[in-house]
């Protein structure tokens, strides 16, 4: 391993404060007994954009299981943005897919979506049941990791790596796939409206000696971070436009 002072360029701030690295996963997904759940089964270490690699032997999970919350986007300024919880999340065998190829292993997880309490999680849980989103993106400290180059094929590998955080990617960044899912019947529109009118009251602006706020607007208020708000809007936006359209 070299020194951390070489990932400086993509060093963030993780969850918990400390510094490290976020990037998105490939998922297969599946259904299963459990209400409003389903089974992601990561696919095997490929190269991501950054031509890296993250071994999926080298998880440790024991500090996200304390808390194993699955955000929207890496968003943790306000509750709405918790579209569930891991129930499981553990390292698997995986059964190679051809003859020729040698058995592996994945980052499993099985994720319980809110769907009863947040209409956020009921959109979310619609697009990856019904295959328009099909990725994760996780936050890990890297520990361990090895340089390659141009006989390895990647960049970097990292051998092991503390994971922090797991967030569905993409709600609503792509109204196009929110309108397919809608056309499909995957989603229905009423949890279109019902999102919209929850981040409108999470956002609406406190009156100035702060009389007649409702609890949204405390909330609100009171976010650590400017850019929650500025993310509840810019969703609280895509799926009105949404809306107007259909």
């Amino acid at each position: 391993m070299t020194s951390i002072s070489e990932l400086s360029d993509r060093l963030i701030t993780l969850s918990d404060g400390r510094p490290g690295l976020r990037g998105g996963i490939q998922v297969e997904i599946r259904d299963n007994s459990c209400n409003s759940c389903l089974d992601f089964i990561s696919s095997d270490e490929t190269l991501d954009r950054y031509h890296e690699i993250i071994s999926a032997s080298g998880w440790q999970l024991a500090n996200y299981q304390r808390n194993p919350v699955f955000q929207n986007a890496h968003q943790y300024g306000d509750i709405i943005f918790t579209l569930g919880k891991a129930l499981i999340t553990e390292i698997r065998s995986r059964q190679p897919s051809t003859l020729n190829s040698q058995p592996s292993s994945c980052l499993f997880q099985r994720i319980q979506f809110a769907t009863d309490a947040n209409p956020m999680a009921r959109i979310a849980y619609s697009l990856y049941k019904g295959k328009f989103l099909n990725a994760v993106s996780v936050g890990f400290v890297p520990l361990r990791w090895e340089n390659g180059g141009e006989q390895s094929g990647y960049r970097r590998k990292y051998l092991e790596q503390e994971l922090l955080e797991v967030s569905a990617v993409g709600i609503p960044a792509n109204p196009n796939a929110l309108a397919l899912a809608l056309k499909s019947g995957a989603v229905q529109k009423s949890d279109l409206k019902e999102a919209v009118d929850l981040l409108r009251r999470f956002c609406d602006p406190p009156s100035p000696a702060g009389e007649g706020q409702g609890e949204a607007g405390i909330l609100c208020q009171s976010a650590p971070q400017l850019s929650t708000i500025n993310h509840q809007l810019a969703l609280a936006r895509t799926l009105r436009d949404l809306l107007r359209h259909l």
